[in-house]
């Protein structure tokens, strides 16, 4: 899988407002560093949730500003979840709700559809919670996508020029330019930093219906 290429991909249908398509590319983006990454991990549930869960400090910022995502867990059902006392965090959403519907060819479950906020105004990151559902701000595209970018392992890819990532009100990130840096990331972050972070609490919500 070419990361570079599903990285374009991704970015060429947000820009006319192919929201699940641009997902579906984005998180080819992380399957193919999720492999790279973790070579000897046959699962892709595994991996891939693991590649986002060592990368919440890249995710959070730029697709869910304000979370504390290591700790948040949301009323919804997915097959076998990794994160922690077995209820899902924001990886196993993405891996169980996007990646798979997507990667499966079925249409996504109602309720899970993208709030378009990145196309401004700036810091409008709105998140729709129901017992059951969350709809992610279209964000989290973004957010994938860098995770994908800033990482080591993608040092050889490419994009063609003039594609760029942004960060906040004014830091903008030719892809090109940003490939595995993400220590330079974090010091971006740390220069203009999220509210919070908040841990979301679903625990008295009961128990969730199934997508």
């Amino acid at each position: 899988m070419n990361v570079g290429e599903s990285v374009r991909k991704a970015i060429v249908d947000w820009q006319v407002g192919e929201f699940e398509a641009a997902m579906l590319h984005a998180c080819n983006a992380v399957d193919g560093t999720a492999k790279k990454t973790y070579p000897n991990e046959p699962s892709s549930n595994a991996r891939f949730t693991r590649l986002l869960r060592e990368n919440y400090a890249i995710l959070g910022p730029m697709g869910a500003p304000g979370i504390d995502l290591g700790r948040t867990r949301f009323p919804i059902r997915v097959e076998r979840p990794k994160a922690a006392g077995g209820s899902p965090d924001l990886a196993d959403v993405i891996y169980g709700v996007h990646r798979c519907s997507h990667g499966h060819g079925e249409a996504l479950p109602g309720g899970f559809e993208l709030h378009p906020d990145a196309g401004g105004p700036a810091r409008r990151t709105r998140m729709g919670l129901t017992r059951g559902t969350v709809q992610l701000s279209d964000r989290i595209i973004f957010g994938l996508l860098a995770v994908a970018v800033l990482s080591a392992v993608n040092t050889d890819q490419r994009v063609p020029d003039g594609y760029f990532l942004s960060y906040g009100a004014s830091a903008v990130l030719p892809i090109n330019e940003w490939w595995s840096r993400a220590r330079d990331f974090s010091e971006i972050v740390a220069t203009d930093p999220p509210p919070g972070p908040v841990t979301l609490d679903f625990r008295n919500w009961g128990t969730p219906a199934v997508p």
